[in-house]
């Protein structure tokens, strides 16, 4: 019976944890299947995985692969001089066989191209032996995850980060306000899970430039995120996310 109470109360204290994300809390996800603008419909259901273990309050923590799910709201392709759109909400994380009611908007995205040029190390002294702990990373916005010392700094040398094992990494979100994105505000200096982004990290990244990013952060309808492009484009499966709980 006592058995059985404490696991109850194990239980009752994760849901509630979840349940309480605190608002600025990163999930770096990557997008299981593209988007469309001229296929997508309204309440299409879409689907990420968390890249990273995500660390919450007291010691708690989202786990890697982790499904984060929301949907389309609206999609349209280019038409009477508008241009081609989407619009996404992820309000969803998976609990096992539970679903915790989530807000998040978008803080940085990047293509499918860059997500996987990431994993590439910049370094070239490679040998025989050499391990994933050996290489330089190149982050996506710009800085560089240097496993090996198990820290990342920013391009003028500043330590920004650390790296808690190859391909994550944690740090406090840097303001980039050329971008749009503000620091942490108040007493909200913990940190964050980056996965393959930079602590900077703001807005879109990518080869193609007609695709930009209306709506991520706050506005009129937090906790949706609009692209819009002059022509037909997707959002392709293999794409990183960088959600941020509102």
């Amino acid at each position: 019976m006592r058995k059985l109470v404490m696991t109850a109360l194990f239980c009752f204290a994760v849901s509630s944890l979840w349940a309480q994300l605190p608002p600025g809390t990163l999930l770096p996800v990557m997008l299981d299947k593209s988007i469309d603008s001229d296929r997508a419909k309204p309440g299409d259901e879409i689907e990420a995985r968390l890249m990273q273990e995500v660390p919450l309050p007291d010691n708690g923590k989202i786990k890697r692969l982790t499904k984060v799910i929301g949907h389309v709201v609206a999609a349209a392709p280019p038409s009477g001089g508008k241009p081609a759109m989407i619009t996404v909400r992820f309000d969803k994380i998976e609990d096992g066989k539970e679903l915790v009611q989530i807000s998040s908007g978008l803080r940085a995205f990047a293509s499918m191209e860059l997500v996987a040029q990431a994993r590439n190390p910049i370094n070239t002294n490679f040998s025989p032996g050499t391990s994933v702990w050996d290489l330089n990373v190149s982050q996506i916005g710009g800085q560089i995850a240097y496993n090996g010392q198990k820290i990342v700094k920013a391009p003028n040398g500043q330590v920004v980060g650390r790296v808690v094992e190859p391909g994550a990494i944690v740090g406090v979100p840097m303001a980039n306000p050329d971008r749009g994105c503000a620091g942490p505000s108040g007493n909200n200096m913990a940190e964050q899970a980056f996965w393959a982004f930079s602590t900077s990290a703001c807005g879109v990244y990518g080869d193609d430039k007609r695709v930009s990013m209306e709506s991520g952060l706050g506005g009129a309808m937090p906790g949706q995120i609009t692209f819009k492009s002059a022509k037909n484009f997707s959002l392709r499966g293999g794409s990183g996310w960088l959600l941020q709980v509102n």
